[in-house]
């Protein structure tokens, strides 16, 4: 009879390691830098900094990276001023997909299987287009005495355009300007 009962006790421990194995690998956890998108029988769920059980062959998940994004925004083409005068502007923009979870669907919806060099050349489209717009809106003495007016126009422009991708700009910050010069 024990040894019937430690056969038992052996089965039934070893029936336990084997379910926590399985739980264990079903088991996923976001850190505080990054989502998991969940999908699947539930429906679409955000986890952000813990962890949730995925049901295999009924759900599946990708992570989303919260990280700050920081690239160079400078259009290869001359941008021209109020006045007419060709100039190059470089800048550095740092981008950031919002916390909330609208946003970070949305930006699952606009980026979850791209790149990130994919990612940061849609945001660098959007980004260079509306620097082109605000150039062409100021002089060139604005553009150079005033770099945070740039700046703070180029947020304010961009913000909705920005939210629509789920993402934020934290900072923008004009490096150089400089005027070509007609030869």
């Amino acid at each position: 009879m024990t040894s019937t009962l430690v056969v038992i006790v052996g089965l039934c421990l070893l029936l336990l390691i084997v379910l926590m194995g399985i739980l264990a690998k079903m088991f996923r956890k976001a850190g505080p830098n990054e989502a998991l998108i969940v999908y699947g029988f539930r429906g679409p769920r955000v986890i952000k900094g813990h962890g949730t059980v995925i049901f295999p062959l009924v759900e599946s998940c990708r992570e989303l990276s919260l990280e700050l994004m920081s690239f160079d925004v400078a259009p290869q083409q001359d941008l021209y001023t109020k006045q007419g005068v060709a100039v190059t502007v470089e800048a550095v923009a740092q981008i950031k997909v919002r916390s909330d979870q609208e946003s970070i669907l949305t930006a699952a919806e606009q980026f979850l299987t791209k790149t990130p060099p994919q990612r940061e050349g849609l945001i660098r489209l959007v980004m260079e287009g509306h620097l082109r717009g605000i150039i062409g809106q100021l002089t060139v003495e604005q553009i150079v005495k005033e770099p945070e007016m740039v700046a703070d126009r180029m947020r304010g422009t961009c913000a909705e355009d920005m939210s629509k991708m789920g993402v934020e700009v934290v900072s923008f910050t004009v490096k150089e300007v400089r005027e070509q010069k007609e030869c």
